[in-house]
């Protein structure tokens, strides 16, 4: 195995047993639902007591980046074991954890010249941002160097997709980040958009009032991409995610299979808290990846 470290964020959604299955370690984002204190994403502030907050108490959670330290302190004991490390954070336009990870990078260099660390922004988040990181495990695992992963990275990145159906817009509005949607704020906030995030930046896939249509909307932007892209739906490794409604999960996966026939599709995950916190519960997506084969590794 090549002697490298694979690191990321927790915006990527894997979970701490699976990262381990695969030697990935995760640097976890902060939550806080009394806007006071704060605590790492599921080691202190457990899936199911954040989600209870937003559903049943209607509470409108914060969230905050790893800190320069969190990434020092997760670094570090690779850097003294000899390895490099390669580190993939959630897209910078949602967020600013790669710049925590870069000051880290800077500040640890001092005390190991030697070693490569590597920051790149993933362009995604959440299942799209797991995806990418099971492939680079996979390439690690068959012997792939550090310079293979991060031009595979650079290439998957380009033509990674997000395809997600927005829970419940007031949280992308109280949150600050509604963005390229303002146009659908102001009277509109119970509809659902549809949300394309590709390139690093999310933009507007659709809208919709009820969730079985936004469903059936999701699937027919996957269906369309891969029509006007001409890419092939069998080279890619796909996941479907939700954070609290799952009792339709099956005919979305239906649904799913029929837009990108001969797709590899990983079993479903939960969406967590740092892209629940501005997407609210119900917030449900597509998440697709090219493998690493497909570009010549």
């Amino acid at each position: 195995m090549a002697d490298y470290q694979i690191f990321s964020d927790g915006a990527c959604d894997i979970g701490f047993e699976r990262a381990a299955e695969h030697n990935i370690q995760l640097i976890p984002f902060y939550v806080s639902i009394d806007h006071e204190n704060y605590y790492k994403e599921i080691l202190e502030m457990p899936l199911d007591k954040y989600f209870r907050f937003m559903t049943e108490e209607k509470g409108y959670p914060k969230t905050s980046l790893p800190s320069i330290q969190d990434y020092i302190d997760a670094f570090r004991p690779a850097l003294e074991a000899g390895k490099d490390v390669l580190c993939l954070t959630m897209t910078r336009s949602l967020t600013a954890s790669q710049e925590s990870a870069m000051t880290a990078k800077a500040m640890l260099e001092e005390d190991f010249p030697n070693a490569r660390i590597e920051v790149i922004n993933s362009w995604v988040a959440t299942g799209a941002q797991m995806l990418l990181l099971l492939e680079m495990a996979r390439m690690q695992k068959n012997g792939k160097s550090l310079d293979d992963v991060i031009a595979y990275i650079e290439k998957a990145r380009v033509d990674a997709r997000i395809h997600f159906m927005v829970g419940d817009l007031s949280y992308l509005e109280v949150g600050g980040r509604i963005g390229k949607l303002a146009t659908l704020s102001g009277g509109l906030l119970k509809i659902k958009p549809i949300i394309i995030l590709k390139d690093g930046e999310i933009g507007v896939g659709g809208v919709c009032r009820a969730r079985k249509k936004g469903l059936t909307q999701i699937a027919d932007v996957t269906k369309k991409h891969f029509k006007e892209t001409g890419e092939n739906p069998a080279e890619y490794i796909a996941t479907l995610g939700t954070n609290t409604i799952w009792d339709d999960m099956d005919h979305f996966f239906e649904l799913a299979k029929d837009s990108a026939p001969d797709m590899e599709f990983l079993p479903h995950f939960q969406i967590g808290a740092t892209i629940s916190s501005h997407t609210g519960p119900g917030t449900t997506g597509f998440c697709f990846v090219k493998k690493y084969e497909y570009y010549g590794f």
